[in-house]
């Protein structure tokens, strides 16, 4: 599942002690007794590249009393009959970036510098009440598949911090 669950030091004075649940795939945040307010932090899988292909990151999610969603990031297209591919990198792992790829040549409308992007993902926090005990549902979206010599976009992630 992929859920762990990291102390965070305290800011200073007598308070709660921060804690955060770090979900590296998709599970189930069980609310831990004693706490009624959570702050998701919401990141989308990236955009993938290459030519003529490749996927749109996916979308992650935390479903508090609403479901708070960050979008994943666009592939990138790149036109494979006038381009010289020269190089491609993935998103990293749990980053949500998008890939990206250098050519000689790079025909995009916008960007004709030799390099191009596929979009990284949306980052969204939100806070929320949360009943202690309650299953919360967490999704977290895949890097977009990587086209024709291109490369793959980083999956999401999903923190989630609460007081105990």
């Amino acid at each position: 599942m992929g859920v762990s669950v990291i102390p965070v030091p305290s800011a200073g004075g007598g308070g709660k002690i921060p804690k955060v649940a770090s979900f590296k795939s998709s599970g189930t945040w069980t609310v831990p007794d004693g706490v009624t307010y959570a702050v998701a932090y919401v990141r989308g899988g990236g955009g993938a590249s290459g030519y003529g292909g490749g996927g749109d990151g996916g979308s992650s999610s935390v479903a508090f009393s609403s479901t708070v969603t960050a979008n994943g990031g666009f592939k990138c297209i790149i036109d494979g009959s006038s381009n010289q591919l020269l190089a491609s990198r993935a998103g990293a792992d749990n980053s949500g970036q998008g890939a990206t790829i250098t050519g000689s040549r790079v025909d995009i409308s916008w960007n004709s510098s030799g390099s191009a992007f596929g979009g990284d993902g949306a980052l969204i926090t939100a806070g929320s009440t949360v009943t202690p005990g309650a299953g919360i549902t967490v999704t977290v979206g895949a890097g977009g598949t990587a086209g024709t010599g291109g490369a793959a976009g980083g999956s999401g992630y999903v923190y989630i911090e609460y007081y105990e």
